[in-house]
Formats: structure tokens, C-alpha cells, sequence
């Protein structure tokens, strides 16, 4: 396996890798319609999840929603964060 080593966000990133993606998303929609989202963005960045666990803010104002990723490549990074910027209720990915 080829291991490249990339940029990212000033950070050293060596692919493939393996990470817990986390995105934060508004209440301005239901648990369910959140996790659709998201999981459609993660499909058509062309990666595979089998899970995504949540938690809720203390004053129920956002929902934060944690996949375990396994990412081949810097455009499979950047092809997931442009899909899950575009998600209704977005608020932030790390």
C-alpha cells in the first residue's frame, strides 16, 4: 500500500488513514434527517461508514455526529468536506 503524504489544513497527512470524523449540525432538523444527510454525503464522496453515533449539546442547540472514516487520498477528503458543508443545518466538521 502506497502511503502519500499530504497537506491538510497546515497539518501533515499521511493516506490512507483512518479517523473519527465528527460533524456538527443545528436542530433545525430531526436525528433521522441529520444522519441521512450526512450518510448520503459520505456515499457520494465515494467512501463507506458503517455507524454514526451522536450526541446532543447540553442546551439540545446542536447535534454532533461522530463516523469512523477510512480515507484513501486528499480528494476523497476534500470531495467529503464540500459534500458535508452543503448538508442543511451544517455548522462545522473536524
Amino acid at each position: 500500500m502506497n502511503i502519500k503524504e499530504q497537506n491538510f489544513c497546515g497539518s501533515k497527512v499521511n493516506y490512507p488513514i483512518k479517523i473519527n470524523f465528527k460533524v456538527i449540525c443545528n436542530n433545525t432538523f430531526p436525528d433521522l434527517v441529520n444522519r441521512t444527510h450526512i450518510g448520503i454525503a459520505i456515499e457520494e464522496a465515494g467512501l463507506q461508514y458503517n455507524e454514526i453515533k451522536n450526541i446532543e449539546s447540553k442546551k439540545q442547540n446542536f447535534i454532533s455526529y461522530t463516523i469512523h472514516l477510512n480515507i484513501d487520498n486528499e480528494e476523497k477528503m476534500n470531495n467529503l468536506y464540500d459534500r458535508i458543508k452543503k448538508i442543511p443545518g451544517f455548522v462545522m466538521a473536524i
